[in-house]
């Protein structure tokens, strides 16, 4: 039996008005927040297990969002 999971990216950062790090999923627009990037990442595949029951989820995290215009 195999382990199939789905990865979602999700960009990481820190908001500095409150001091809370937010884990934002780019594909399903779900936002998590924690006290840490560990505490956003597990609170937001909390929150897309809830929603899919098909199959584990599972967060990469992306610290820049880099664009490149040709």
């Amino acid at each position: 039996m195999s382990n199939t999971s789905i990865l979602y990216p999700a960009l990481i950062y820190k908001n500095n008005k409150t001091n809370v790090f937010v884990a934002n999923c780019l594909i399903k627009n779900f936002i998590g927040y924690g006290q840490s990037e560990e505490a956003a990442i597990t609170n937001l595949e909390n929150i897309l297990n809830r929603s899919s029951n098909d199959y584990p989820v599972k967060i990469k995290p992306v610290y820049k969002f880099l664009t490149k215009l040709m």
